[in-house]
């Protein structure tokens, strides 16, 4: 009886073998990311509908959208000085459409007897960081919620602020095109902006001459959780969290560009995300778009604005 002797692969054979398994995998690697990548796009330009559908809900039922602050922040405010009540809320106009995201619940926590002025936002004054007067037990959980909604997949950032603990999203309501540029306290920022969210005050759409699908509403921001970009989704601080502009390009990255001093931080106030060369936007109609972070600055500027009878050029986007 004869026996034939088993086939093998010699150590060269296995070495082409693991060689051409290499190969594969490294040019399989990066369509695997680039569809990850694709699909949390996806998701964050789904968010981003959401928020901007529910300002729309938002607006058919109060006939107003929800300011980009629910209060003011200086004694010497000269819109603010006589409403005192006002001076500490800070609430985000994130806050106010919970219901039309389905977070009734949530909304619900709100410890105040007036839901349009004592929403929560600011830290709280006691030492443990949980609750004082205004800020009660009940306001720190919503602070402290993170809502998926909010947050792009695509964000990195750690999803609290270091220390106090509040949640951080990916989104900022835009006040217009009126920036640092203007400082930190200036009513040209705060009150007299161009664009749809500004402190105390809410708009409707009867203020957007520029017609809703031309203007932004909110948009995504980079470097969330970071000392120049402490994007908390309930507090709407201008330059600084839930309340954004665009005096810079797109993209600037936090602490860069034109900065102004905030609370100790320098504070650029720019829209910006983790997506490739770009970042994405919804408008008043609903619809979102990715713009490209070497758009035209004047082209940028006129979107963020709703009365500035700018003309856009679509190929421009």
């Amino acid at each position: 009886m004869r026996f034939s002797a088993a086939a093998g692969f010699t150590l060269v054979e296995l070495l082409v073998v693991i060689a051409i398994i290499g190969i594969l995998v490294s040019l399989l690697l990066p369509a695997v990311q680039s569809a990850r990548e694709s699909a949390r796009r996806l998701q964050c330009t789904n968010n981003l509908k959401q928020v901007a559908l529910a300002m729309a809900a938002y607006e058919t039922n109060f006939k107003r959208y929800p300011p980009g602050r629910a209060g003011c922040d200086g004694w010497t405010d000269d819109v603010c000085k006589n409403k005192q009540g006002w001076q500490r809320p800070g609430s985000s106009g994130f806050v106010f459409i919970l219901p039309q995201l389905e977070q009734q619940n949530l909304y619900d926590k709100i410890d105040t007897l007036d839901k349009g002025a004592l929403f929560p936002a600011q830290p709280a004054d006691t030492d443990d960081g949980t609750t004082s007067g205004w800020r009660t037990a009940n306001c720190d959980l919503v602070i402290k919620t993170r809502l998926d909604v909010f947050v792009c997949p695509s964000d990195d950032s750690k999803p609290t602020i270091d220390g106090s603990k509040d949640a951080v999203g990916s989104y900022a309501l835009c006040q217009g095109s009126n920036g640092p540029t203007y400082g930190i306290s200036q009513t040209q920022v705060k009150h007299y902006n161009n664009g749809m969210f500004l402190y105390v005050t809410p708009l409707s759409s009867k203020d957007v001459r520029d017609g809703l699908s031309n203007t932004i509403f909110v948009g995504e921001t980079v470097a969330n959780n970071t000392i120049e970009s402490q994007n908390r989704w309930t507090l709407g601080s201008r330059h600084l969290s839930s309340l954004r502009s665009t005096d810079n390009p797109l993209n600037t990255p936090p602490g860069t560009g034109i900065v102004v001093d905030l609370y100790g931080y320098k504070c650029n106030g720019a829209f910006g995300s983790n997506h490739t060369n770009g970042a994405l936007f919804g408008f008043g109609d609903g619809h979102v778009v990715f713009l490209s972070e070497n758009i035209e600055l004047s082209t940028y500027r006129a979107l963020s604005t709703r009365d500035g009878k700018e003309v856009i050029d679509a190929g421009k986007l």
